[in-house]
């Protein structure tokens, strides 16, 4: 069952029910009070496996992601990267409470996205609590990366490679690029 005609919004308790479980407060907190940096990557594994199971229940389908879904059926086409795209976009509003996320590149090849300092609740928390050496090191990184690359994995697109090629303490944010081999 498709959705209705213009409905392109996704439900607000979507959002919710990722930031209350998984919000960047939440694990900036764990990893404050443990150390363990391994924290981040099941963190991440977790985020994106919950946003891909409920982003695919009829309930919280938008006309967009039935359209992208409806095209790649019919062309075998831009699955990548705009499935992929539809549920990182769900994950970074919902952790980093921000209103957009800065897609830099979109296309049949690629898909580019950044996390600019300020929006990045995970960092912002973590800046509160650690030294300045520490927060250099990016404790976070690993569960970004983690995060990306298992939507990727969930939708077996095993021809994407994922990087991240900018980082917050050096560049004033964290840039991942997806690239497809």
């Amino acid at each position: 069952m498709m959705t209705p005609r213009y409905d392109y919004n996704i439900k607000e308790e979507f959002f919710k029910t990722l930031e209350n479980e998984f919000g960047g407060a939440i694990i900036a907190k764990k990893y404050l009070e443990s150390k363990d940096i391994s924290v981040f990557a099941e963190w991440g594994k977790k985020l994106m496996e919950k946003t891909y199971e409920l982003g695919i229940k009829p309930e919280y389908n938008d006309h967009m992601y039935d359209m992208i879904k409806l095209s790649a059926d019919k062309t075998g086409e831009i699955r990548f990267p705009h499935e992929a795209q539809r549920f990182i976009e769900i994950a970074c509003l919902s952790i980093h409470l921000m209103s957009v996320v800065l897609i830099q590149t979109s296309y049949n090849k690629e898909l580019s996205f950044s996390i600019v300092e300020d929006t990045c609740t995970v960092h912002n928390k973590l800046k509160e609590a650690l030294s300045e050496e520490e927060i250099k090191s990016l404790p976070c990184k690993g569960g970004c990366l983690t995060t990306w690359k298992t939507i990727f994995d969930i939708l077996k697109m095993d021809n994407v490679e994922v990087r991240q090629t900018q980082e917050i303490p050096k560049d004033g944010m964290c840039t991942f690029l997806a690239q497809k081999k």
